[in-house]
């Protein structure tokens, strides 16, 4: 720490200044103006179409996830007459209201964008809806023989007068109504039947195409639309109106006082079935009376409400943007590369011993993680493996080479997170496997959520024991790990181990929490030690040196962490932060945050990493970590703040940092006012930060591969 003696160039500290609800952003509508920016991309008229697709299908399925989670928990709060204001000062009545307007002009444009932009681009390139007066004979023949074989004997109609009609509705399903009479003589009765979509049957069903060259398709209630009289012979059926609710997934099990936390999970997730509905979206065209009764059973007074003016559920549209045959209107892909610290073929033990391995996934590959889970579960000098497990792959590897290793006799003790959000039913099951086949599990830490990335492997050589680890901010998902970017250390430093052996033990034994020599952990210290960096760059700049900060995150919402910030600034200290999504900061504010840039990259890859940076004198502070500056990250989930000790890799994480701050493709600058804007600069001076990262990669790689005897360093060229 700099000596605080007098200094000529000391600057005097300024007032504490009083901060007040227009310093801050709303998270709500910061979250929003993120999917908005997400869905500039579907915009962008240098991309494939089918590259556009599937960002609008990202939008669509993030809005329901918003939905489900933050609106459900506003919900709650309204409905127990809460009046609280957040840091920008508005009660959740006030957040729910606006988040309505701004929800409802995002799907307008939504629609917009699919009618007008992207409709007419896929019909160009031969990828076409057809609508009922599209069909032909032959077509038609093809349709109804497929109903009849794969839909007809799948649905249930449901009447709506039945005790059942409420518990027929099913969330995030497309479901059509229709009202069906009866044409015998004298029987003039008529009623409401509900026709629910299964999610497991094809939401798109294909049809031949004579010409060639096209892909051709008929949505799922289309079809259904066209044969429902098959469900009700000879009788009248109304066209139907289609609709889709939301509910509240705001459900979370008591693990205070659960004893059988498993249990009690699934219990949360059957609750969640029937919980109360969030929004109601009905395709324009439905009948007043049909509408009426739509709210109705949904409990339309506790609802949000929306006209949608297209197809229902845009997520749908993932299957469009991967569709086969049509790789022309796709982005080229760029090759994953195995880390040139690591010779083909050598024991992964062998190649972190002989130094810190930094990856930057994907554009480095998972497979060393993964080969450090399944090498340590076949090899007979591994004693034990100690993981943790939020968010895994459906046939996750990792899970697999666990359960081998625990057959193998090895003490494999695995976390399992529960409350993993829409995971915990795969959680869940995974558990089990791993229980049967010897391995020790924990679920989760009680009244916190386990969200740090850290597996350790114990293994016996020439007597002694060696900790092998692998700290990383993503997941243990090979699939994700292919979409997401993010950071991973492989190391066995001593010091590192120790500290990651007293973690595990704090977690799975709930022992008292000691003060680790390296790491840092949440809600136990974490925040502490950042708000202790940032304090001294403030104390830095303030004595005249030059201060500085970067850093790297998902989102920026805690206030102690803004506050800080806000100090810093003021202090002279220039910050610059790369934040994907929620923003609760405002730069640019006279007196407060002139100091202080935000920019937002939203490009092929979804930003995931964590990293943070402080000047420190000239010797530079750098940490990777599983948290962003969230106060349910900093206090209410056990998280990891890992330094970054080996000098090439600080300096290769320094690059990072540099180059995501200097992209002028996709990256937006967030303003005083809240809005985000894009930087006007030509195509031929711009900087794509994800395409400089993938082409640094691969040049690293044909190095490598050009002179297979030597290793090249990770230092950026």
């Amino acid at each position: 720490m700099t000596s605080l003696s007098p200094n000529p160039d000391q600057r005097p500290a300024p007032p504490k200044l009083r901060l007040t609800d227009e310093h801050f952003i709303n998270r709500e509508l910061s979250w929003l103006a993120f999917n908005n920016r997400v869905l500039d991309e579907a915009t962008r008229t240098t991309l494939p179409v089918l590259e556009r697709v599937k960002f609008l299908a990202i939008t669509a399925s993030n809005l329901d996830e918003f939905f489900m989670v933050r609106v459900g928990g506003l919900q709650l709060l309204r409905e127990k007459g809460v009046r609280a204001k957040d840091v920008s000062g508005l009660t959740p009545s006030q957040q729910w209201e606006q988040i309505h307007q701004h929800a409802s002009a995002f799907m307008a444009r939504q629609y917009e964008i699919l009618q007008q932009q992207l409709v007419p681009l896929l019909q160009e390139k031969g990828i076409r809806r057809l609508s009922v007066t599209d069909l032909t004979p032959a077509r038609r023949t093809h349709l109804r023989e497929y109903f009849a074989e794969h839909i007809y004997p799948v649905l249930s109609p449901v009447v709506v007068d039945d005790a059942g009609a409420r518990a027929a509705i099913p969330a995030l399903q497309i479901i059509l109504l229709c009202t069906v009479s009866s044409e015998e003589a004298g029987n003039t009765g008529k009623r409401h039947v509900l026709l629910p979509l299964p999610a497991n049957l094809p939401r798109h069903v294909t049809v031949p195409d004579q010409e060639g060259g096209q892909h051709l398709y008929v949505n799922l209630e289309d079809v259904v639309t066209l044969f429902i009289d098959e469900f009700f012979p000879s009788e009248k059926v109304s066209a139907p109106a289609r609709f889709r609710v939301s509910r509240n997934t705001d459900i979370t099990v008591d693990d205070e006082s659960a004893f059988d936390l498993a249990t009690e999970m699934e219990e949360v997730l059957e609750a969640r079935l029937k919980s109360p509905a969030i929004r109601i979206e009905i395709e324009s065209g439905a009948s007043r009376e049909h509408t009426r009764i739509i709210r109705e059973l949904c409990g339309a007074k506790t609802a949000q409400i929306y006209d949608v003016p297209g197809e229902l559920d845009l997520r749908a549209f993932f299957q469009i943007a991967s569709i086969s045959g049509f790789d022309e209107l796709k982005v080229d892909t760029w090759e994953s590369h195995l880390s040139t610290a690591i010779t083909p073929g050598e024991s992964i033990f062998d190649a972190i011993k002989r130094g810190d391995i930094l990856l930057h996934h994907p554009y480095e590959s998972f497979d060393p993680i993964l080969a450090l889970v399944e090498e340590a579960a076949a090899d007979p000098n591994v004693i034990a493996i100690k993981q943790i497990l939020y968010r895994t792959a459906k046939n996750s590897r990792i899970i697999s080479a666990l359960i081998r290793a625990a057959q193998a006799g090895k003490h494999v003790t695995v976390l399992v997170e529960l409350k993993a959000r829409f995971d915990e039913a795969r959680n869940l099951e995974r558990a089990a496997d791993l229980i049967n086949a010897g391995a020790q599990i924990i679920y989760g830490v009680a009244g916190l959520k386990t969200h740090a990335k850290v597996c350790l492997v114990m293994r016996r050589e020439s007597g002694h024991m060696t900790r092998y680890m692998h700290f990383g901010t993503g997941n243990y998902n090979e699939a994700t790990s292919k979409l997401y970017t993010d950071i991973s250390v492989l190391t066995c430093r001593a010091d590192f181990g120790a500290d990651a052996s007293s973690f595990f033990n704090t977690v799975t034994g709930r022992s008292r929490f000691v003060h680790f020599h390296k790491l840092s952990m949440a809600p136990y210290g974490l925040r502490e030690r950042l708000l202790t960096l940032i304090h001294s760059e403030a104390e830095r700049a303030r004595q005249g040196e030059a201060a500085e900060i970067m850093l790297k995150m998902n989102a920026l919402e805690d206030r102690k962490m803004i506050e800080a910030l806000y100090d810093a600034s003021q202090a002279g200290v220039k910050i610059r932060l790369n934040i994907r999504g929620i923003c609760c900061l405002r730069p640019g504010l006279k007196g407060i945050s002139e100091n202080i840039s935000v920019v937002s990259i939203i490009d092929r890859y979804l930003e995931h990493a964590r990293i943070f940076w402080f000047r420190q004198g000239g010797k530079p502070a750098v940490f990777i970590a599983s948290a962003d500056f969230m106060n349910r990250n900093l206090s209410k989930r056990v998280e990891l703040l890992t330094p970054v000790e080996d000098r090439e890799s600080r300096k290769r994480l320094q690059h990072i940092l540099e180059v995501h701050f200097a992209d002028t493709a996709r990256g937006r600058t967030l303003k005083s006012d809240g809005t985000w804007h894009t930087p006007h600069v030509t195509a031929a001076k711009q900087v794509r930060s994800q395409e400089q990262f993938a082409k640094e990669t691969a040049k690293r790689a044909r190095q490598a591969n050009e002179s297979p005897d030597v290793l090249v360093p990770h230092t950026p060229k």
